[in-house]
């Protein structure tokens, strides 16, 4: 179940992608925070479905179908059984991952940036906390003496 070239996502994900984008039309996020934390999320959901087609999400991740919050979605958007984000362990597990493969290939800066949307996603869908450490933000520049 490779993500496709057009940017689907396997329905359950497509259906995680919908909530979240109409949770973030109602935050206080700036438009263009919207749009690049969506475009975030969809990549993260994107790797975590070739991941887990592709078994290197541990089977220790199993699910039982429920969104964080307790609540089934509906049977066409229903969690395969071992599904990374069937369930809040299971979620918080796939996060890290992700963030291990993106910090293998990206600057620490940008697995932080990544990392933000990544924690706002699991925030407002209540996937749970990632727990995932960022690097403190740089200092400023201090003005010139004068």
């Amino acid at each position: 179940m490779r993500r496709r070239d057009s940017g689907e996502l396997p329905a359950p994900y497509e259906a995680l992608l919908r909530t979240y984008e109409t949770a973030l039309a109602h935050s206080h996020l700036a438009p263009s925070s919207r749009t690049v934390y969506l475009r975030r999320v969809r990549a993260y959901l994107g790797w975590i479905a070739t991941a887990a087609a592709d078994g290197r999400l541990g089977a220790d991740q199993l699910g039982d179908g429920r969104l964080g919050d307790g609540q089934r979605v509906g049977e066409r958007d229903r969690w395969p059984v071992g599904e990374p984000l069937a369930d809040m362990a299971a979620a918080v597990g796939a996060a890290r991952a992700y963030h291990r493969a993106l910090t293998a290939r990206c600057s620490p800066r940008t697995a932080d940036g990544v990392l933000a949307a990544v924690e706002d996603f699991h925030a407002r869908l209540r996937l749970g906390g990632t727990g995932i450490p960022r690097r403190p933000a740089p200092q400023p520049l201090a003005p010139p003496p004068g």
